[in-house]
């Protein structure tokens, strides 16, 4: 009965980012008809990168829990899509860097200050509903995924899991949205990236700038994980 009532908790939280996934769409539909402007149209695209990883968690919820395989079985199941999970993980938490677009592409009216404007008010509630739903879907997999872990290797090695992975999305979310490499590159051209990341690490300068950056999206992430959590955790006494 547990098991069932945490899947029926989960579809709703899917069905609630999908509702909201569909809204955030289509306010970015109404500025696109609004200002007579091809705007924003890789929002669409950066929306579905950010689902992307939920398939995979829900697809390890079912080879982990839904199918009964022996030990060995079910690692050689899992591996693969463990991996593609985490390469695909940074996408939904990408999402906030996004919030900078309305900053470069709003065009306010000659002597008004752009803050008065009602129309960047509506800009910028786009991409931050977006950051939003890309930091929750971000926190939902990872909450999914870091349950599977601890089921299976204890509490402790699952808050090992969850910190490593935080800090691996905040490094892939620089590479993104610096380098503006993409997740499939690590399968279509993984000799490049390996040289271009190693490059990387040689120049000082950048190296200062990707800890720099990676060091202050992690800690947004950690802290705003760790809140949601806890939250989730909280109980109403019963009188």
């Amino acid at each position: 009965m547990h098991k069932l009532g945490t899947n029926r908790n989960k579809l709703i939280v899917l069905i609630l980012l999908f509702i909201s996934t569909l809204c955030c769409l289509a306010l970015g539909a109404y500025l696109r008809e609004y200002t007579g402007r091809s705007i924003y149209l890789y929002l669409n695209w950066d929306m579905f990168l950010a689902w992307v990883p939920v398939g995979f968690a829900l697809i390890l919820d079912w080879l982990v829990i839904g199918l009964n395989m022996k030990r060995g079985a079910r690692l050689l199941s899992v591996i693969p899509i463990l991996l593609l999970w985490l390469f695909f993980y940074p996408n939904s938490a990408y999402l906030v860097t996004d919030i900078l677009h309305p900053f470069i592409h709003y065009k306010p009216e000659p002597g008004i200050p752009f803050l008065f404007e009602m129309e960047f008010w509506h800009h910028l509630l786009l991409f931050f509903t977006a950051a939003v739903i890309g930091l929750l879907l971000s926190f939902y997999t990872l909450y999914s995924v870091q349950e599977l872990v601890k089921g299976l290797y204890g509490r402790t090695i699952s808050w090992i899991f969850a910190v490593t992975v935080l800090l691996l999305a905040s490094y892939g979310i620089y590479i993104g949205r610096f380098i503006r490499w993409n997740s499939w590159d690590v399968f279509t051209r993984p000799k490049v990236l390996l040289t271009d990341l190693f490059t990387m690490l040689l120049e000082r300068e950048q190296l200062l700038h990707i800890i720099s950056f990676t060091k202050l999206i992690f800690v947004c992430l950690m802290l705003s994980y760790c809140v949601l959590i806890a939250i989730t955790h909280l109980r109403v006494n019963k009188y």
